[in-house]
């Protein structure tokens, strides 16, 4: 068995864990557990609790209270802000993935971390590669992947001008849909190790998230079923966990449990939402897969060979989008991007 030897609380926070530049005090947060002869990793606590792995297999989501300092979490917003008003002044249809642009009913910004919304503020960049890949984070990530993880994307969640219905779903049934694989079968084989996670950063207190405890390991009961695929609004899906977050805390969920997001007029969100896959099990990029989801294939990002993308990322933040580079640099063809508009061409190839 994997250990994840993390715990929900800090004894004390370094005063200079969080500052506006994102410089991190010299001495490693985190540490080997010598006693261990797998070497995990484990971050100081004071409160003790059943190991993290046993949760994270029989729920399938964590959360951890108060990871990120509060001027961390105020420096984040202050920068997806700024480039979430860009955006909004600028984003089309034809010029964004999937066109996912802003609107009326717009509950995501795509690729919060293109360099195009940083031009003038690059250090805002840092912060967030820097945050996504936080000493905090990694070995969360290292320990229910069981080895290592992999970036897919940082999105930004925000609340629409006008509510939009909240689907119960798992991530794997649009991969069926335009993979042509059986549900049940991605179900079972990408559960536990598990394939890919969502990580949730909330910039505004949030309970928008809602998921099925254990429900990553297995398939739809009947009841699930019929919520999921014939009255995927509804509000009695049994047994689901509402996650209530502040700034500062993290929280962790498989893309295959039962989950759904609510986006509601007047209620605020600001939420980084990243997800990760384990390195040795990636989604490879193709051809078809650029035109069919009209260039919304979430590792299609050529921008990371622009020199100087990583200019202030910390050492292990580095290595870590390194490891980004190196498995999806290959497959970021430029004759993937004909059949899409030319404005979409431009997002990609205009860093």
């Amino acid at each position: 068995m994997r250990t994840l030897s993390l715990k929900r609380n800090f004894a004390q926070k370094p005063k200079d864990l969080c500052s506006p530049m994102l410089i991190w005090p010299a001495k490693s947060l985190c540490r080997r557990d010598s006693g261990n002869n797998q070497g995990a990793w484990v971050i100081p606590a004071i409160h003790t609790a059943m190991n993290l792995n046993e949760k994270w297999t029989r729920d399938g989501y964590l959360v951890f209270r108060d990871l990120f300092d509060t001027v961390l979490t105020q420096h984040l917003r202050t920068a997806c802000d700024g480039s979430l008003g860009q955006w909004q002044r600028e984003s089309t249809a034809d010029g964004e993935p999937g066109k996912y642009c802003y609107g009326p009913t717009a509950w995501i910004m795509l690729h919060l971390n293109h360099p195009k919304y940083h031009r003038r503020h690059p250090e805002r960049l840092a912060a967030l590669l820097n945050a996504v890949a936080h000493p905090r984070v990694l070995p969360i990530l290292d320990g229910i992947f069981g080895g290592d993880a992999v970036v897919s994307q940082i999105n930004y969640y925000i609340d629409p001008s006008q509510t939009r219905p909240a689907n119960w779903h798992r991530d794997c049934q649009f991969f069926a849909k335009f993979d042509g694989e059986v549900e049940a079968q991605l179900i079972h084989r990408e559960g536990d190790p598990p394939r890919e996670i969502h990580m949730h950063i909330p910039l505004a207190p949030t309970a928008a998230s809602e998921v099925v405890p254990g429900s990553h390991l297995r398939t739809d009961t009947p009841e699930e079923n019929r919520i999921r695929w014939e009255d995927p609004h509804s509000d009695q899906m049994p047994n689901a966990v509402r996650l209530e977050l502040a700034p500062g805390d993290l929280a962790f969920f498989h893309v295959n449990s039962l989950h759904r997001g609510q986006y509601l007029k007047g209620v605020r969100r600001r939420t980084i939402a990243v997800t990760f896959n384990r390195a040795s099990d990636h989604r490879p990029i193709t051809a078809e897969m650029m035109e069919r989801r009209t260039g919304y294939v979430s590792t299609y990002q050529p921008w990371f060979l622009k020199p100087g993308y990583l200019d202030g990322c910390l050492p292990a933040a580095r290595a870590f989008y390194q490891r980004f580079i190196d498995i999806y640099a290959a497959t970021w063809r430029s004759e993937y991007l004909k059949p899409l508009h030319p404005s979409l061409q431009e997002y990609f190839t205009t860093h």
